[in-house]
């Protein structure tokens, strides 16, 4: 688009020359060098708004299946192993083409991929509305897997621009941009299955459908006019795998899938199983405990954010995920814990807790972590890069996100609900060893905190040797 390539300070103004690239980009390094000073800029303001509007739709438009879809997909003929797959397909997808959209982002323009994305997820939300007038068995299941497909690469193309565009946005605070973000998806994960169950109780299967579709729609519409253009900077070669290369992106990448397994581990087991445990409780009281986590996860993600914004990237990540571990051990509890502390509600509650405030702890730190690995080797601080990132951080998550549920609905339905909680502890507390390990051999060869080139000119420049004059100083 012809507003994406214009520069947002072209330096036209007052009848001055147009400036050259290269002061383009000095003058957007200066203004992100004082964002902490001044605060946000009304660019950024815009650009919070816009992604935190699409993140909740976005989030909310995934998670409204949960109250109903399994029961009205068993009537169509749909076994549970259909129904598990018909939720994970979509993150498969999305695993798949994220680090395609990612590639090309600089060609296709961030804003245009974002809008693109959001209009073909409000599109095929509307219309799996319809799908129950679909004939039972085999058509209808097929129908499922084809609309959530085509959402799913909606959403992958929505996913990878909100992360390059933000990242370019907040240069200086990604991960506390990226916690803020994350209020408005836990909040998603939180309305999402309480405003499915209400509208389908009032209007039957289609009214949730079509109501977010509309809401999707409308914010498209919304971010098309109020989403600032993305400076065009210049083009990198490279893909996914030069990234992956970087031996520390490979754990970081583990982690990313690590998060969103444990985010969506309990999707298909945890309401049969507490409806099991605790016949007594009422639809609308499993509700509310399936609101605890990323509930708990939204309110905790800006502080750890704002946590490893101060340079506590690895460490943080590294206790999230050991108490990731501790609290899926507590769920259930494992069986090693069983004669030690009975299964109750208040445990319940608390490993949930626990669960939200981990999982955000391990997973937020990782994407500035992931920035500082890429311009240790070189990667340059522009679009293509952070578009790279975006698609390596969503294919990662996604993985996890297909990966979860169908691991938890294997393991529970061969080795019970507190077996298959413990597995996810264990893998939760191997990546933690994992991390550590790599933390500590990278501090070994004083290369920790990552070294970045940008960082190592600030502290020449502070040196008595090289110290400017006040003329100089901006």
């Amino acid at each position: 688009m012809a507003s994406e390539k214009t520069p947002l300070l072209n330096g036209v103004e007052n009848g001055e020359p147009p400036q050259t690239d290269a002061q383009i980009q000095n003058i957007s390094k200066d203004v992100a060098e004082t964002e902490t000073k001044a605060g946000w800029t009304k660019q950024q303001i815009l650009t919070a708004v816009t992604l935190s509007l699409m993140n909740i739709s976005q989030t909310i438009s995934f998670s409204i299946l949960a109250p109903f879809y399994p029961s009205e997909a068993a009537k169509k003929g749909a076994s549970s192993a259909e129904v598990g797959l018909v939720f994970g397909v979509f993150q498969l997808i999305i695993f798949i083409t994220s680090p395609i959209y990612g590639n090309f982002i600089q060609q296709i323009g961030a804003k245009s991929m974002f809008l693109s994305g959001s209009f073909i997820l409000g599109g095929c939300s509307i219309a799996f509305g319809f799908l129950d007038k679909c004939p039972d068995g085999p058509v209808y299941v097929a129908m499922c897997f084809v609309s959530r497909s085509i959402e799913a690469n909606g959403c992958a193309m929505l996913g990878t621009a909100s992360f390059a565009i933000m990242a370019s946005t907040f240069r200086k605070n990604v991960g506390q941009a990226l916690g803020t973000l994350e209020i408005f998806s836990g909040l998603g994960m939180v309305l999402g299955p309480s405003i499915g169950g209400a509208l389908y109780t009032a209007g039957g299967y289609l009214l949730p459908f079509l109501v977010i579709g509309g809401i999707v729609w409308a914010t498209t519409l919304l971010s098309f006019f109020i989403l600032p253009p993305i400076t065009d900077m210049p083009k990198m070669s490279g893909n996914i795998f030069s990234l992956l290369r970087i031996p520390g992106c490979i754990i970081v990448y583990l982690v990313i899938a690590g998060s969103g397994m444990y985010l969506s581990f309990l999707d298909p087991t945890f309401s049969p199983w507490i409806q099991k445990t605790f016949p007594w409780m009422t639809v609308g009281t499993i509700g509310l405990f399936f609101m605890i986590l990323p509930a708990v996860y939204a309110l905790s993600a800006p502080f750890s954010g704002y946590v490893s914004d101060k340079g506590y990237q690895g460490s943080m990540s590294v206790a999230g995920l050991f108490l990731t571990g501790i609290s899926y051990f507590l769920l259930g509890p494992s069986p090693w814990l069983s004669w030690l502390i009975p299964t109750t509600l208040p445990l319940t509650a608390v490993a949930l807790i626990l669960l939200g405030i981990s999982i955000g702890a391990a997973l937020i730190p990782v994407f500035p972590l992931v920035i500082r690995l890429a311009k240790s080797r070189g990667f340059e601080d522009n679009l293509q890069t952070y578009g790279l990132m975006a698609g390596m951080f969503q294919s990662g998550f996604c993985l996890g996100g297909f990966v979860g549920p169908s691991a938890a609905g294997y393991f529970t339905g061969q080795f019970g609900f507190e077996w298959a909680t413990s597995v996810c502890g264990f893998i939760s507390i191997f990546l933690a060893c994992l991390m550590l390990t790599y933390i500590l051999i990278m501090k070994s060869k004083g290369q920790w905190p990552v070294p970045i080139p940008e960082e190592q000119q600030d502290e020449e420049k502070t040196t008595p040797n090289s110290v400017e004059s006040p003329t100089q100083v901006n």
